[in-house]
């Protein structure tokens, strides 16, 4: 099995990166081939998404990472939760990824054209889970599950670490282990 793991945060000594390393491990240990992006070592590359396929197919960012996302099996996405949503440099990606993913005819899905059959999100939050579940109904969530299943993935499984400027070293490794569960129990 071979799994795309994206992160996207510039910040690569925080609780967010020690998420995605500790995620990284227990794939790994799962027997996972592994292929990583940071997408912050890559931010000059990207480009946003154009409707001009001949523009997009001539990005080498854009097609090194068609033929990377085609040939994964699962998709890791670790970021930090930036005013409810995704930070702008995942958007980007995403958009740019969504353009080869599938092929739309009818109805409210597209057909995949790779074969990814589950994504695993984890991400860390400022605010408190409590509200993002309740008062917001966690619209980072809703954007990216629904992103997930147009494009045919369908099996989705997150995973949050809520009030991480107030974490505390011990909740911090509760979280680490309760990410290596995570992982494997999907």
């Amino acid at each position: 099995m071979k799994l795309y793991a994206i992160f996207a945060n510039d910040k690569v000594t925080g609780t967010t990166h020690k998420l995605f390393s500790q995620a990284i491990q227990s794939f790994k240990r799962q027997g996972y081939q592994i292929d990583t992006l940071n997408l912050y070592d890559r931010e000059k590359e990207i480009p946003f998404f154009r409707h001009d396929r001949q523009y997009m197919e001539h990005n080498p960012f854009y097609m090194e990472n068609q033929e990377r996302f085609m040939q994964a099996d699962a998709l890791l996405i670790v970021f930090p939760l930036f005013w409810y949503s995704v930070p702008a440099i995942l958007k980007a990606w995403l958009d740019m990824i969504n353009a080869w993913a599938y092929k739309y005819e009818t109805g409210m899905y597209a057909n995949p054209l790779h074969k990814i059959k589950e994504v695993f999100i984890i991400y860390a939050s400022m605010q408190d889970k409590q509200h993002l579940e309740k008062v917001l109904h966690s619209p980072v969530e809703q954007q990216l599950a629904e992103t997930c299943r147009f494009i045919g993935i369908s099996n989705i499984h997150t995973y949050i670490v809520d009030k991480v400027t107030k974490l505390q070293p011990e909740e911090l490794e509760q979280h680490l282990a309760q990410i290596d569960t995570f992982c494997t129990k999907c």
